[in-house]
């Protein structure tokens, strides 16, 4: 690797911040041209909603989407996530009525992005 392949590579130079990753969580009825669509009416129980993340600046590993309703933890999706400068992923939970939250979790636990919303 040459000197300006390993800068060009570089996620900060010297002195200056490295990014804090960021990531955007979209709520959709399905996945259409990697992209969730059909999430602007209110969701009724037992509707299939996938939550959709695009990250960036993560850094290869792992991030998780956590599934909670009134509380409860109802499920936890692990899922990978590339060193591109920007990745896609989602989940899909089947939802009952009462207060739902969805939120993405870095690897070290840092909360990165989160939604909360009603089911009838």
């Amino acid at each position: 690797m040459t000197g300006l392949e390993f800068l060009m590579s570089a996620r900060a130079f010297a002195g200056e911040p490295a990014a804090q990753p960021e990531a955007t969580l979209t709520l959709g009825r399905r996945i259409v041209n990697r992209d969730a669509v059909d999430g602007d009416r209110p969701f009724a129980a037992g509707e299939r909603i996938y939550a959709h993340t695009v990250i960036a600046g993560h850094g290869a590993g792992f991030i998780e989407h956590v599934w909670t309703r009134d509380g409860q933890e109802l499920a936890r999706h692990y899922m990978p996530v590339g060193d591109d400068r920007c990745w896609r992923t989602w989940s899909r939970h089947r939802v009952e009525a009462g207060r739902t939250t969805v939120e993405v979790f870095a690897p070290d636990g840092r909360r990165l992005a989160g939604v909360t919303f009603t089911v009838s």
